[in-house]
């Protein structure tokens, strides 16, 4: 019973660190997809304004 007692949390810790790194990994994403159209915008800005 005490084995059972202390997997629980162990499990529990185990599926919080997989949430966080999902939803972590997620913003990461959509913060580069923001940046590229940044970038984008940018470099467009700069070759339209030079011709």
């Amino acid at each position: 019973m005490n084995q059972y007692n202390s997997s629980i949390p162990k499990f529990i810790v185990s599926v919080f660190l997989i949430v966080t790194g999902f939803f972590s990994s997620t913003i990461k994403a959509q913060e580069l997809k923001l940046m590229i159209k940044i970038n984008e915008a940018v470099f467009y800005d700069r070759i339209t304004s030079n011709k």
